[in-house]
C-alpha cells in the first residue's frame, strides 16, 4: 500500500470528499493498533514513517456556517476539529493515532510529499496562493499550514488572469491530506457517531 501511495503521491493522488465527524469527548487516542508511536523520528517498527512538523489543513473561506480542520502532529497523531464560525464554538473534535500504513495514508506519505521540490518551494515562498481565488463567490481555499508557512490551493486556473497554476507537488500533497482526513474520520473511533 506504502509503494501504492507513492505512485498516487506523484501523480496528483485521490481526491478527497465530505466525511462524518466526531462529537465532544466521543474520539480518543489510539495507542493500541500496529500503528505504534515512535519518539526516536525513526518512523518505529513498522516503518510508517513520521512528520517531523505539526501540519494543519482545511477549507478555508466560503459562505458556510462551521470551520472544519484536521492536524497531523509527530509523529503520527492525528486530530480534527469542526468550529461554529459564528461565536467561535466547538462542535466537534477526534483524536487518534494513525493505523498501520498498510491502511492507507501513513505519516511517512505525507513526510514524502512534504518533501517534494514543488512542496518545498511553495513553503519557501509562502504565503502563498496557487489556483483560481473563487471565496468572492462563495467559494473556498485549501489552506495548508506547516511550522507557521501558509500554502492555500484554489481551483483550476482556467481563462483567470494573474492566476498561478497548482503544481503537481502541491496537487499531490493537498490530495494526500483530503484523504487522509476522510479515512480518519471513517475510523470506528472517529466514525461512531453520525452529524447532523
Amino acid at each position: 500500500m506504502r509503494k501504492y501511495w507513492g505512485l498516487m503521491l506523484v501523480a496528483s493522488g485521490l481526491l478527497g470528499g465530505s466525511v462524518t465527524a466526531c462529537l465532544p469527548g466521543d474520539g480518543g487516542s489510539s495507542s493500541s493498533g500496529s500503528g505504534g508511536s515512535s519518539s526516536d523520528g525513526s518512523g518505529g517498527s513498522d516503518g510508517c514513517g513520521c512528520v517531523a512538523d505539526p501540519i494543519r489543513w482545511g477549507y478555508f473561506g466560503g459562505f458556510t456556517p462551521n470551520a472544519e480542520t484536521s492536524a497531523l502532529s509527530p509523529c503520527r497523531f492525528f486530530s480534527f476539529e469542526r468550529r461554529a464560525i459564528r461565536g467561535d464554538r466547538l462542535l466537534m473534535t477526534c483524536s487518534q493515532e494513525l493505523e498501520a500504513c498498510e491502511e492507507g495514508v501513513s505519516a511517512g506519505d505525507v513526510a514524502s510529499a512534504l518533501g517534494h521540490p514543488d512542496v518545498v518551494a511553495a513553503l519557501a515562498a509562502a504565503p502563498v496562493l496557487y489556483g483560481r481565488d473563487a471565496r468572492p463567490v462563495d467559494g473556498s481555499l485549501f489552506r495548508i499550514q506547516v511550522d507557521g508557512a501558509v500554502v492555500d490551493v484554489g481551483y483550476e486556473c482556467g481563462e483567470a488572469p494573474d492566476c498561478v497554476p497548482i503544481p503537481d507537488g502541491v496537487a499531490a500533497l493537498a490530495d494526500a491530506l483530503r484523504t487522509l482526513t476522510q479515512e480518519q474520520l471513517a475510523r470506528q473511533t472517529c466514525g461512531a457517531v453520525a452529524t447532523p
